[in-house]
């Protein structure tokens, strides 16, 4: 037997449908299967998500575990896992044939590499759909600013230990919270365009704001807990329009719907797509992120 190269690590609660599409990609490997493992870190299902999945031959391997959040059952499994890298990737996604090939080649020019990811786009879509590709999961951007995702995320397993894996305080941030210590510990992180992967947009409000709102909560409670002010207590963050311009201008997109990431994923916004989002972009995300981290100030100076 070939030794182990990488261990996929898979975090899910009540996802059976898409992890069985998960586990087909994974079977399709280009990469022996000799040469991988792949943990699923059950987060607390309910719906038996996990049931029946394990392997004989122990290539697959499930972790049960309570309810807590994704970050904790990714180190549950990452603390399991045998080989000398760790690939992340969530429980809705597809990668490619080549994904984890691809992935431990960027590996060996950087402690962290962070691969593409492309949206699953419904044939019919909304203007949630186009906002959740504009303002998520663009890894070239990202990485430019010291951030990544975990749908699509490969690490050094030394470097992931010297790091203490993830923040299993954070609900939406762990992955963001990652990358920055990993960038400030050191460590080299870069963007791998070969490895790629597949995810579903977010195609309703709650789905897409519930996102928002855990997100900055869970960074603006890092940020207190760590002795910091998160950008919601500033000001300038409720002058309206004001800080999602000097977002997005800092991230390198247009100032309505970025055509550039979008055509990427096989979407041509029009104009009347655009006149639907700017309201949403300019004044529901960014208030309703300020409360939210308001609310997560808060939380952080009780952990404090």
């Amino acid at each position: 037997m070939s030794e182990l190269a990488v261990s996929v690590v898979v975090p899910v609660r009540n996802g059976r449908g898409h992890l069985e599409k998960l586990i087909l990609a994974l079977e399709a490997q280009t990469l022996g299967r000799d040469q991988f493992e792949v943990i699923v870190a059950d987060d607390g299902s309910t719906d038996g998500s996990t049931d029946g999945l394990e392997t004989l031959d122990g290539w697959l391997r499930v972790l049960w575990g309570p309810p807590r959040n994704a970050y904790a059952a990714r180190n549950r499994a990452a603390r399991a896992a045998q080989a000398p890298a760790l690939a992340f990737c969530d429980a809705d996604c597809q990668p490619e044939p080549d994904w984890l090939e691809a992935g431990l080649q960027a590996l060996e020019r950087a402690e962290v590499a962070a691969g593409l990811i492309r949206f699953i786009v419904p044939k019919r879509r909304t203007i949630w759909t186009l906002i959740d590709i504009d303002t998520t999961k663009d890894h070239e951007r990202e990485v430019q600013i010291g951030n990544a995702e975990t749908a699509n995320l490969f690490v050094h397993r030394d470097f992931f230990d010297r790091l203490d894996g993830f923040d299993e305080s954070s609900n939406d941030y762990g992955d963001f919270d990652f990358a920055l210590r990993s960038v400030r510990g050191g460590g080299r992180l870069v963007f791998a365009p070969e490895a790629a992967v597949w995810h579903p947009t977010r195609n309703t409000p709650r789905p897409f704001l519930r996102m928002v709102w855990n997100s900055h909560r869970s960074y603006a409670a890092r940020e207190a807990r760590n002795g910091g002010r998160p950008l919601g207590l500033r000001l300038r963050w409720w002058v309206p329009v004001l800080p999602h311009v000097h977002w997005r201008k800092q991230s390198g997109r247009s100032l309505g719907l970025d055509r550039h990431w979008l055509t990427q994923n096989g979407v041509s916004p029009r104009l009347w797509d655009d006149l639907r989002a700017l309201p949403l972009m300019y004044l529901l995300m960014p208030y309703l992120a300020g409360v939210a981290q308001l609310r997560g100030w808060l939380d952080g100076r009780r952990l404090r």
